[in-house]
């Protein structure tokens, strides 16, 4: 259970071996249910998680209702409302496994008491807050500059796995457009 998480881990960062066995028993295991909430809003963000199998949708809730997808995350790959998570502030965000998922997930304090005290942690921390800036803010820049259409495609490309496992109407929703825009798109490509 904790081998994808230690290569991952090793991959993005110059922990030993040593400082390595001493993170991983920080992360607990959880097994979850297809649409199960793993943090609500308005709750502290006190977790973070890392996805062994299955996916995680990180969502909004705007004011009328209606749900605006932020996120996917599958395997091998970390989850977590970061400005919360960082700040120790309630969460404006929900996140939810859209499919059944093996999960493992670490404790804010024990996240920053890992920080302080293990060499080559607050590496991995850096490597985790430069990818959420560059993902986050390419996603924005994408928004902004790019037709619907476009976005589908660079979806295609850099992350087929939304297409291919994730219902039309969560797809649709995380590129903004609507289910029959999105089977129109796919129907001229």
């Amino acid at each position: 259970m904790y081998e994808q998480l230690a290569r991952h881990i090793t991959t993005h960062s110059p922990l030993k071996e040593d400082d390595l066995q001493q993170v991983l028993p920080y992360f607990k295991p959880l097994q979850v249910k297809k649409n199960t909430l793993v943090s609500r809003v308005g709750e502290p963000s006190r977790r973070m998680f890392f996805i062994n199998r299955g996916c995680l949708r990180v969502y909004f809730i705007k004011p009328d209702g209606r749900e605006v997808t932020r996120r996917f995350a599958f395997e091998n790959s970390f989850s977590s409302s970061l400005t919360s998570f960082i700040g120790g502030t309630v969460l404006k965000e929900a996140t939810q496994a859209v499919e059944a998922s093996e999960l493992l997930y670490i404790d804010r304090l024990d996240y920053y008491h890992l920080v302080d005290n293990v060499p080559g942690w607050d590496l991995f921390y850096r490597y985790c807050l430069e990818y959420a800036y560059v993902t986050n803010t390419r996603r924005l820049e994408d928004f902004i500059t790019l037709s619907a259409r476009e976005r589908y495609r660079l979806l295609l490309e850099e992350n087929p796995q939304v297409v291919l496992r994730l219902p039309n109407k969560l797809v649709a929703n995380y590129l903004n457009i609507t289910q029959e825009a999105l089977s129109r798109i796919k129907s001229d490509s």
